[in-house]
């Protein structure tokens, strides 16, 4: 097997339209079309590109709309909110909260509108990738919110050992996991023990009493300890969004860790101390090996047996160690294999995967004459993954979605009996249209798959099989078999023959203002797209 050996077969849309669903969210058919006249090599350049932040969200909420309790004070109708005070000071101090939701809300949106604006570049899906690995959930302030997630993207694609640095003192982080709570006088082990766990080395197994094999408890002890001294927002200004370190809350000296760390000593360094333990952390091997599985499985799929592990894990390891733990290096040697390219309808699309594939991916556009608009389209995607148990900020714990890391399921936990249903009907309602409610509030989708200018692309249209093997191939990225061609054809005109479709679709071609026509062939493509989205195929990529 070539394993890591680049890639030689064919480049088609094919091969294009499978590393842009792995590498970015639901590709629309233009995006594919671009990478397959780009080719592999070019296409990798693209992916990783260095493009700017992207402009901050805004104020989604008209002023003057009555409800006065929801006008932010600190930023007019479609002007970006993060200018303004974190905390408001309004009256009564209940609008706070009231005008604290709908900055989330904007940036819950925003977030999705990123995925759904940003073209051949692997920043927002790798941003997603760090999200669920640095987590940090269920914060109050979207000003924090919204900085903590910059900083995943403005270091997506760099170095991990410096984002780690980062994100160690990132506010957000500090408050999630105790890292503020940390003092010489009341160490706290929480922010610690992830770190190892979590963040950088992995639990390997019980060695011994304490002992993890990749590192002990003395080390989580003394790694606290190197950690203290750290606080965020003083009273005195609770509109700060940084973190300050007060050495009288840290603990001073030298820390020693264990033989797993080969009996290191940090040295007395004030706030600069929690970049030598890092340092160290990032000198174990068994660091870039554990960075690479969960790559590995983000990426390509999650089974990972000693074959894997021997001739690909180990290999990109090493390459992660040689870069100094620049990530862009391993990860493009991955994605131009021969291994990734074999690795194909082999891992269940995530909430946020499969709603963008069914919306993105079908070229339904947000509307964009008006922010109000815009982002409550995007914010019915949100919560759609949400209610389908991904909801972007709010973690159900520490370790992140459980389809990442619960073993030996891992994504097979995007589907259950209670689960699947849900995302059948979400996919229908992205060709159909409708409403469907999450905690007692409705939801409308208004804005529904161009069905007839999607096939308008395929110049064998009016062929019904024709038509429908394109458009399978376009959605689930591989042939089905003739008896499921019969049966989505029998969707298309129930009961007749071919020459009924392409008499009636060459009609519609001929006279395009003839609304009647246009409806009755409008209303079949629909029936057929609803029922493709919701085929086990469209669930896998």
């Amino acid at each position: 097997m070539a394993y890591l050996d680049p890639y030689s077969g064919p480049w088609t849309s094919r091969q294009a339209r499978h590393l842009l669903r792995r590498t970015t969210f639901g590709p629309s058919p233009a995006m594919v079309e671009t990478a397959t006249n780009l080719g592999m090599s070019d296409t990798l350049l693209t992916l990783f590109q260095v493009i700017p932040l992207p402009d901050p969200p805004l104020k989604s909420i008209p002023d003057g709309t009555g409800n006065n309790q929801l006008d932010d004070p600190g930023a007019l109708y479609g002007e970006p909110w993060i200018n303004a005070a974190p905390f408001p000071n309004v009256n009564p101090p209940m609008y706070r909260n009231r005008i604290l939701r709908s900055r989330g809300k904007s940036l819950y949106s925003w977030t999705f509108l990123q995925m759904h604006f940003t073209e051949i570049n692997i920043k927002e899906k790798l941003a997603l990738f760090w999200h669920n690995h640095f987590v940090v959930a269920n914060s109050v302030i979207p000003h924090r919110e919204y900085l903590y997630y910059t900083l995943l993207r403005t270091h997506a694609t760099g170095n991990v050992k410096t984002l780690t640095k980062e994100i160690t003192i990132d506010t957000g982080m500090l408050l999630y996991l105790s890292g503020a709570e940390n003092t010489n006088a009341a160490p706290n082990e929480n922010y610690s023990r992830e770190l190892l766990e979590l963040f950088t080395i992995g639990k390997g197994p019980l060695a011994g009493p304490g002992d993890y094999t990749n590192y002990t408890e003395e080390d989580v002890i003394a790694m606290a300890r190197v950690l203290t001294g750290w606080r965020v927002t003083p009273v005195s200004n609770p509109n700060t969004l940084t973190a300050e370190f007060q050495a009288n809350r840290h603990t001073t000296g030298e820390k020693n860790l264990s033989s797993r760390f080969g009996n290191a000593i940090i040295p007395e360094n004030g706030d600069q101390e929690f970049k030598d333990l890092i340092d160290i952390i990032f000198q174990q091997e068994e660091c870039s090996r554990f960075i690479i599985r969960k790559l590995y499985r983000w990426f390509v799929r999650t089974g990972i047996d000693e074959e894997i592990e021997l001739n690909i894990i180990e290999p990109l390891a090493q390459i992660l160690r040689n870069h100094d733990y620049e990530i862009q290096p391993a990860l493009t040697t991955l994605l131009a294999s021969e291994h990734f390219y074999e690795a194909t309808a082999c891992m269940i699309k995530s909430p946020v995967d499969l709603i963008m594939s069914a919306s993105r991916g079908l070229n339904i556009q947000p509307p964009t004459i008006e922010v109000e608009d815009e982002y409550d389209h995007a914010y019915h995607f949100y919560i759609m993954c949400a209610d389908l148990e991904q909801a972007l900020f709010f973690h159900p714990n520490v370790a992140g979605w459980k389809a990442q890391y619960q073993e030996p399921s891992f994504d097979k936990l995007w589907i259950n009996n209670l689960l699947l249903p849900k995302r059948h009907e979400f996919c229908r309602l992205m060709i159909e249209g409708g409403v469907f409610s999450y905690n007692d509030t409705n939801y409308a989708i208004t804005t529904k798959a161009p069905v007839l200018e999607i096939i308008k692309t395929i110049a064998t249209a009016a062929d019904p099989n024709s038509l429908i093997s394109e458009l399978t191939d376009m959605l689930f990225n591989y042939p089905i078999t003739a008896s499921q061609i019969t049966s989505l054809k029998d969707i298309l005109i129930p009961g007749l023959p071919d020459f009924e479709w392409t008499v009636e679709y060459n009609a519609h071609l001929l006279n395009p203002s003839d609304d009647a026509i246009k409806a009755s062939v409008e209303n079949k493509l629909t029936q057929l797209f609803s029922v493709l989205v919701r085929m086990s195929e469209f669930q896998i990529m």
